[in-house]
């Protein structure tokens, strides 16, 4: 099927099971810290009409044989009675997100970027095996993510879709990676 997909879509076909990296355990160990600063209501308008901003830091790292690096970052928010929560989910290694979110009940929206740098030492889908030879690249020590959103929040449900941007991880990387998520969250 992968083999019949890549010539479906134009794309080079896989080199066999040879040529990728042999079996291991995989540990990581992640530490993130968001803070949430201070709202600003920019329209002080009843929902769906209000509008207000707010700015989420971060820091963290991982450690561990798949990762290992330190980051830092932040996410804006802007738009319409925004919950008590850290963003949407988003996919490891980028910028963090939560599966929670709170506030009042009702509709709610909001536009999100963020942007973050990380200084990699470790990364198992570059380096290659920890214990045994396999294929390898020279990775970027230095990697950058940008990401553009939109969540929408309508009672208990929560769904949002980004869209983010990654510098070159490796030397010789044709072009900088682009990809997009969408999240469907519901409060109990």
């Amino acid at each position: 099927v992968q083999t019949e997909w890549h010539g479906l879509v134009g794309i080079d076909k896989p080199e066999g099971w040879r040529k990728q990296l042999h079996n291991e355990p995989g540990i990581a160990l992640y530490y993130s810290r968001s803070w949430r600063l201070r709202r600003y209501r920019l329209l002080d308008l009843p929902a769906p009409a209000d509008l207000s901003l707010d700015i989420i830091p971060h820091a963290g790292g991982a450690l561990g044989n798949v990762f290992t690096f330190a980051n830092v970052g932040a996410t804006l928010r802007l738009g319409s009675s925004l919950r008590d929560d850290y963003g949407p989910p988003r996919i490891r290694p980028n910028l963090p997100g939560t599966d929670f979110f709170g506030g009042e009940a009702g509709f709610g929206w909001y536009f999100f970027a963020g942007v973050e740098g990380r200084y990699v030492l470790r990364n198992i889908f570059l380096d290659g095996n920890t214990f045994q030879e396999s294929r390898s690249v020279d990775k970027e020590p230095f990697v950058a993510d940008i990401q553009l959103g939109l969540a929408v929040i309508y009672g208990p449900a929560r769904i949002s879709y980004t869209q983010a941007v990654r510098t070159r991880e490796f030397r010789g990387q044709p072009q900088r990676s682009e990809f997009g998520s969408m999240s469907l969250s519901i409060r109990f």
